[in-house]
């Protein structure tokens, strides 16, 4: 079972990333958009180029991903009260009920919109942890940045030089190392999430850190 501090770290490192999504999602597209402009080629008795079908699943995830996003934090927003980010009342395309994506915006200012939503989702972690009426909606949001960043692994660099042969089971990480004390192993930990184990690989919040006996 998990704890509030593991489940808390799981939750703000996977939030960390979908600023960062969404800069690379919103760029491809935008690279690929520039790809069918070049690739047009002239209808036959005409002056006009013949574009390719609009479908680019980059921006397509991008929208998905931030209205998903926005949908969560508006719920929060009802459930906790008090003051919310403007992105999350404005700065969106909006469907007939809800919102379906990003507006009309640069890669850098989609990173900001869902930058500033992200931050005010973190400083609400303990009351998102502890509100059941949201049900399974964090454990969702979470499984969709998973999902997208398995779509689109160059988002940034990872770095596993710690034991490969071991997968977080918080962040889905290769950032497990080992924590020493004085009598030895004390447990582990992701770098990553901060998820931390006792030796037998027991969830804990905090490891255990043992002084060398006394003679």
């Amino acid at each position: 079972m998990q704890t509030e501090r593991t489940w808390s770290g799981s939750f703000k490192w996977h939030l960390e990333q979908v600023p960062w999504l969404l800069l690379h999602m919103r760029a491809l597209a935008e690279s690929t958009l520039a790809a069918q402009d070049t690739a047009a080629v002239r209808v036959s008795g005409s002056s006009e180029k013949a574009r390719l079908p609009f479908h680019i699943n980059p921006a397509d995830d991008a929208d998905l991903l931030y209205a998903t996003l926005v949908i969560f934090g508006r719920e929060v927003a009802e459930k906790i009260g008090g003051s919310s980010p403007k992105p999350l009342r404005t700065r969106m395309w909006t469907g007939r009920d809800e919102p379906q994506g990003l507006p009309v915006c640069t890669p850098q200012e989609a990173m900001g919109l869902s930058a500033e939503i992200c931050r005010w989702l973190i400083a609400c972690t303990h009351q998102i942890a502890h509100d059941g009426t949201l049900n399974d909606a964090p454990e969702s949001l979470i499984e969709l940045i998973r999902d997208m960043r398995q779509r689109y692994p160059e988002t940034e660099p990872k770095f596993k030089a710690y034991r490969p042969d071991l997968t977080c089971p918080m962040c889905k990480e290769s950032t497990i190392a080992p924590v020493f004390d004085a009598k030895g192993l004390a447990g582990y930990e992701c770098d990553v999430c901060e998820a931390s184990w006792d030796r037998d690989g027991a969830p804990v919040e905090q490891i255990e850190i043992r002084e060398r006996d006394s003679p």
